[in-house]
């Protein structure tokens, strides 16, 4: 499988649950990966909830830096999503993804503007280590999303 950067997929009985012990479907947007020289690849994913509840006025994250995916406005997701930049993108070894295509469904391609919003929320928030930052930006180097501002 080959991913591109802003690619949407559903990935069912997700194995790494953040929160508890569910094992669930997760909604996924491919976000990049370490360089060719690591020792072991990975693959950085920002996941979405759809409890869209925690974000409102009075929620568990509701001063949260977030974005709202409505479906009807952006059609890679089935029910409307949100993307949390204070929670950090999910490392995944990318032999274990691999492994477990048969559980994933690629839903479709963001335009390039969101991604450039996504990465510019995500190097705001400061949720991510300057590393896996840096891979993230190398990574949209390489999909010609260019003239992004580089982690410090």
């Amino acid at each position: 499988m080959t991913l591109e950067i802003g690619t949407v997929f559903r990935w069912d009985n997700f194995p790494l649950p953040r929160y508890g012990d569910e094992t669930k479907a997760r909604w996924f947007i491919y976000l990049g990966e370490t360089g060719p020289f690591s020792q072991i690849a990975i693959i950085y994913l920002g996941t979405t909830t759809t409890q869209t509840s925690h974000f409102q006025s009075g929620g568990t994250r509701s001063g949260h830096s977030h974005f709202r995916f409505e479906a009807r406005q952006f059609p890679p997701f089935e029910e409307d999503c949100i993307l949390d930049f204070d929670d950090p993108p999910y490392p995944i070894e990318k032999e274990r993804f691999l492994n477990k295509q048969s559980d994933i469904s690629v839903k479709g391609k963001l335009r390039e503007d969101i991604m450039r919003m996504i990465y510019k929320k995500f190097l705001e928030a400061d949720s991510c280590s300057k590393m896996v930052m840096l891979d993230i930006h190398d990574s949209f180097n390489k999909a010609d999303i260019t003239a992004l501002k580089k982690p410090k």
